[in-house]
Order: C-alpha cells, then structure tokens, then sequence
C-alpha cells in the first residue's frame, strides 16, 4: 500500500521593523568616553582631580589646569566593508581609524608632559588593549605618535600655559544592518519526488 505524499509550502517572512538587529556602533560621545576612562586609569594624579573635556566648543570656559581635552580629527576607512549574515539580517561592517587629538594642560600637582609621558607609555602598552577590551568590542588602541611639546599657550586670562599634545590612532569597527532580502514573505511549494 502506498501513502499519499503532500506537497509541503515553506514560508520566510522579513522581520517587523521593530524586530531589526540593533547594530554594534558608537557615537562620538561614546568613544570619548571610552577613551577619558582610560586616561582616568593611566594618569593618576595626587591631590588633584583629572578633567577630561571632549571637544571645546565656542564660549565654554576651560577648568582649572590640570585637564585633557579631546577632538576627533579623523575618521578614515581602512578596509573595504565586509558582511555576515544571520538568517534574517545582512550585517556590514568596516574598519575605521579613528584619530583623536589629546591636548594636555597641567598645573598644580603634575606637568602637561608628565601626563602626556605617562598616556604615551601606557598606550603604546599591551596594558591599553587589556583595559579597552572592559570598555568595547568594536573600539580598539592602536598607536600615538610622540608628544608635541607647545610652547606658547595663552589662556582666556592671558597667561601661559603649560601645554603639549599627543595624536593618537583607534580602531573601530561599526556596523550597518539591512534586511537580508527586500522581500515581505516568500512562499515556496515543495513537491516530493519519488
């Protein structure tokens, strides 16, 4: 006796907006905080607090010395962009290296070159990668270039002060999630074959 085979329909649906893959990405807020944390670690300070500022802008007064200030100078591609899938997303990611300028002021207890000095070690240390690898997986050290010492700073009081800054170079890796088709439902009939 032989059974009656029927034919099987196989549906896939895209995914309801609300249901979209929260992509792995930072804002520039995110990766500055990312980096004041490390420099809160890697230059202590005796009797004084450490200000970290990200980007000055117009008409914001600075602290008192010492600080660090922060500015994202560059944001290049380094590769072209490669994709994974999931069994409902298309997710590309590319590598990017993010430059920050770090200007340091110091004053009080510590120099702006004792500061500098001790982020430049710490940095160009496989102790960086340790301590951002807590922080992100998609933001990482690479390298900073020597110190540049500044030697005529004038502050908002017309007064020197003692300065210099250090570039230094991250990668990151954000991501762009799509659907992985642009269909809404696909529906497939299977016949069974002998």
């Amino acid at each position: 006796m032989t059974e009656k085979k029927i034919p099987v329909k196989v549906t896939a649906k895209a995914p309801k907006d609300k249901e979209f893959l929260e992509p792995k990405k930072l804002t520039y807020k995110e990766m500055y905080n990312l980096v004041a944390k490390f420099l809160q670690k890697a230059i202590p300070i005796k009797g004084a607090k450490l200000k970290i500022i990200n980007s000055l802008q117009n008409r914001t007064a600075t602290p008192k010395a010492p600080y660090i200030t922060l500015h994202i100078i560059d944001d290049n591609q380094m590769s072209t962009p490669e994709t994974r899938y999931t069994d409902k997303y298309k997710i590309t990611w590319s590598r990017t290296e993010m430059t920050i300028r770090m200007n340091f002021v110091g004053g009080g207890n510590i120099a702006a070159l004792e500061m500098a000095k001790a982020f430049t070690i710490r940095f160009n240390d496989a102790w960086a990668t340790e301590q951002f690898s807590e922080y992100s997986d998609i933001f990482f050290p690479l390298y900073s270039e020597d110190i540049e010492i500044k030697e005529f700073v004038i502050n908002a009081e017309d007064q020197y002060e003692d300065s210099c800054s250090v570039v230094a170079y991250f990668e990151y890796h954000p991501e762009f999630g799509v659907c992985a088709n642009s269909a809404k439902e696909i529906v497939m009939g299977v016949g069974i074959v002998d």
